[in-house]
């Protein structure tokens, strides 16, 4: 038997008049919970390092020479910057539960530094019970009472940047060339107590064949670390020493080979990947970008060229050094350049962002952004089907590995609106010669949500 909307006395379709007086919405209800309406909601933070104890040439990143007093006014205006973002009640709404400490080398602070660093940092901040915290370091930087720090300060990952375990390849990267030291490196970590140990290779360098790359990876897969990540080397122009010229890097098919190569290897030896270029043992990914990413959990930028995601706006901050301490030194947020994203865009962010993880699940993202997008990006979902890049159950997509990994960044843009369609990715170093620090304005955290306003009225 069909009801009709006139048996219904809360409810009557023009041009009957409806009597029920609309208070509320939505009108269906179900139990909650007081910790549901005012428990803190994840964060996560990105601390940016900008120092190094030895500059190498093969390296794209803003960073410095340390220098002692540099350091010392750099660390002063990075607790100010923790300490403005601590003090704000978006912020103290939220709990931290990952974070990332990245450079540069984080570890070229010494080890007081990096202590009283992060006493203020995880002191300052609402941190989870045990939040997820990665750092970056290097095999000369750390030392057994630098990694004891790390750890009684809560930071459970570290990522060690090896490049290779092959004498001579390291010496044509520039990097001290004693592969024992990179090895017992990883056994001081282990020693002191990490159990969860990232370290980056790199393949294409110069000189280097495809059987010195199978023993950088059978190396590292001895030494139990893990997690692996492997970068293609940017190549600088044939790079010339005053002691000698450089061997040729491999060519680009015997550096794609190698890529696929590393995907079976690590694979058949019992790891996972994820981002494409990164293979962990099951239950070692690190949470900082698998959970920020696919998820959309917002993260606090700290520290030149750090990027966030807050409030609806994607931003970054001042790269330059020097205007970045007196920026924050003045009070203010380092904001230089972002853009506010759309309820659309954020959907097409979290698929971007969100297949470097691997997959991504259907339900949760109708949970987070109340649409299906399975049948939101069917004709992109379905090419890629086709193409054999990923599969699609009932569940949501998964990255076809190792296929798949090798085209994860196609994967990504197959997602893009057409107003970034090949348009770059931005890198703080390539205009730091004219943002300003104000191009941003601050109502982007002080400015309450509409959601804020209600309860504040």
């Amino acid at each position: 038997m069909s009801i009709t909307t006139t048996s219904m006395p809360f409810w009557k379709e023009y041009p009957e008049r409806d009597n029920e007086w609309v208070r509320q919405y939505p009108t269906k209800h179900v139990p909650v919970a007081e910790e549901e309406v005012f428990g803190r909601k994840p964060m996560g933070a990105y601390v940016h390092i900008p120092f190094c104890n030895r500059l190498c040439f093969s390296c794209p990143y803003i960073k410095h020479q340390t220098d002692r007093d540099l350091t010392r006014t750099y660390l002063d205006a990075l607790k100010a910057e923790i300490t403005n973002y601590a003090n704000r009640p978006y912020v103290q709404d939220h709990e931290i539960t990952l974070g990332y400490i990245g450079g540069g080398t984080p570890t070229a602070l010494t080890a007081p530094q990096l202590d009283d660093l992060l006493d203020h940092l995880f002191g300052s901040l609402h941190m989870a019970a045990d939040p997820d915290f990665s750092i970056e370091t290097t095999p000369v930087d750390i030392t057994e009472r630098k990694a004891r720090v790390l750890l009684d300060r809560g930071v459970r990952r570290i990522s060690l940047g090896v490049q290779t375990f092959v004498a001579e390849e390291l010496k044509n990267l520039g990097r001290p060339n004693d592969p024992e030291m990179l090895k017992n490196s990883i056994r001081l970590l282990r020693k002191c107590g990490f159990e969860n140990i990232n370290i980056d290779l790199m393949h294409g360098i110069n000189g280097q064949t495809m059987e010195s790359w199978e023993y950088s990876l059978d190396v590292a897969i001895e030494l139990g670390v893990t997690c692996v990540s492997f970068y293609t080397y940017m190549e600088f122009a044939q790079v010339s020493t005053k002691r000698r010229k450089l061997p040729p890097v491999p060519e680009r098919a015997v550096v794609d080979d190698m890529f696929l190569f590393a995907a079976d290897k690590l694979t058949r030896h019992g790891f996972l990947g994820y981002y494409g270029d990164c293979f962990a043992k099951p239950g070692y990914q690190p949470k900082y970008g698998e959970t920020s990413w696919s998820e959309d959990v917002p993260i606090i930028p700290l520290g030149p060229t750090a990027t966030g995601h807050l409030r609806d706006y994607w931003y970054f901050n001042e790269p330059d050094i020097g205007r970045y301490i007196q920026t924050v030194m003045d009070g203010r947020l380092p904001i230089a350049m972002g853009k506010h994203i759309t309820k659309p865009e954020a959907i097409r962010r979290s698929m971007v962002l969100g297949v470097k993880a691997g997959r991504v699940d259907r339900e949760t993202f109708r949970r987070l952004h109340g649409v299906d997008f399975v049948e939101m990006f069917r004709a992109e979902i379905d090419d890629l089907v086709d193409k054999e890049l990923i599969t699609l159950d009932d569940k949501g997509i998964e990255v076809t590995g190792p296929k798949g990994w090798y085209y994860l960044d196609n994967i990504s843009k197959a997602f893009y609106s057409q107003e970034y369609r090949r348009y770059p990715q931005h890198l703080g170093a390539d205009i730091s010669n004219f943002i300003s620090s104000s191009s941003l304005p601050l109502e982007i955290i002080t400015r309450p949500s509409a959601e804020e306003a209600c309860h504040d009225h």
